[in-house]
């Protein structure tokens, strides 16, 4: 039985693009947000099979994941909350190389609407 659970808790996930629309988005990211650059990197949300992690989302550190949902040529981020910012938005996958996203940033005192760019 213990050998059974050990091999269940190993299961590989397919990020094959042609079976999983989540593998386009892995990877290493340049935001341009505002005319500031920095480096985002996707990650396969382990507890979702349709969700996608964005490390460093808005420039809130390294350790900081904003999660979305994932289809073929759309991201939809859901209202969550990081480091007290309510977070929103939408965005498309434009090609291989560039995301588009719009999101809302509520820090409770401002509300701060976000046009940033993803390229490879």
């Amino acid at each position: 039985m213990l050998g059974f659970l050990a091999l269940s808790s190993c299961e590989q996930i397919n990020t094959d693009p042609d079976t999983d629309p989540r593998a386009q988005y892995l990877g290493s990211w340049t935001c341009n947000e505002s005319g500031i650059n920095y480096t985002v990197t996707v990650s396969l949300d382990p507890s979702n099979s349709s969700q996608i992690l964005i490390n460093n989302f808005h420039y809130f550190g390294a350790n900081e994941k904003a999660y979305a949902i994932a289809t073929q040529n759309n991201l939809t981020l859901p209202t969550q909350s990081i480091l007290s910012n309510t977070i929103h938005g939408s965005g498309d996958l434009v090609n291989n190389n560039k995301i588009t996203l719009k999101y809302y940033v509520n820090n409770q005192t401002d509300i701060d609407t976000i046009n940033a760019v993803y390229t490879k």
